[in-house]
């Protein structure tokens, strides 16, 4: 599959969402050039101002921030108002689909093929998520973070946690709280020291917590049952 998809997935995810979808905005473009964030040229494009505010700061993932156009797949990506509040899948076929909570926590039980990429917005509405997306990865709030088998592995670890009753500020601390841990089995500290421990280095990265804490959000209700 790898030398497959070398060609598709090169193909920037804001293009693959655009060219799957009919929700598009017709925009009479204002000249032909090079896009500001993608840098595709020539390209149709349309003055930046008429696409973002003047207090926009995102310009640090564009790739030509100097050019003064977005081409219509990049202004589309900025003006669709669902991408900042739903989460989606991205697809080199190219396909894009909405997900939900159920779908998200399905999703990440693997590694991200490299065809493929998850968008969540942490705090719908707020931010642009779409324009950080990266193939093989999950774009969250001004980052895209590679989902590979060591992050299914914690994520699985804060599953089993939250399954037996280790709340989120909990899984904050850097080792179990008693009150909690005495009403697992012993036997099972073992184990319960060895999730909380390869928990650790990614408690220093806060967007890759919030998400997973998202994630697995269903154990946690499990367990309050």
């Amino acid at each position: 599959m790898g030398k497959l998809c070398e060609p598709a997935c090169r193909q920037d995810v804001v293009a693959a969402a655009f060219a799957s979808t009919t929700m598009r905005k017709v925009v009479e473009p204002a000249w032909v050039g090079r896009c500001a964030r993608c840098a595709a040229s020539p390209v149709p494009v349309e003055a930046v101002t008429t696409v973002v505010s003047r207090t926009f700061t995102g310009y640090d993932c564009w790739k030509a921030p100097a050019e003064g156009g977005l081409c219509a797949a990049c202004a589309w990506a900025y003006r669709h108002p669902d991408l900042r509040r739903r989460m989606h899948v991205v697809t080199t076929r190219p396909a894009m689909r909405a997900v939900t909570a159920a779908d998200l926590r399905r999703i990440l039980l693997r590694p991200l093929e490299p065809d493929t990429a998850v968008v969540v917005p942490l705090r719908p509405g707020r931010k642009h998520i779409l324009p950080h997306a990266r193939w093989g990865s999950v774009a969250v709030e001004d980052t895209s973070l590679p989902w590979t088998g060591r992050d299914v592995a914690a994520a699985a670890a804060m599953r089993r946690l939250r399954a037996l009753g280790f709340g989120a500020r909990m899984l904050a601390e850097p080792a179990a709280p008693y009150p909690v841990l005495a009403q697992v089995a012993p036997r099972r500290w073992p184990a319960v020291f060895a999730d909380w421990d390869r928990l650790a280095p990614y408690r220093r990265i806060g967007q890759w917590w919030e998400l997973v804490l998202r994630a697995t959000v269903a154990a946690s209700a499990r367990a309050a049952k």
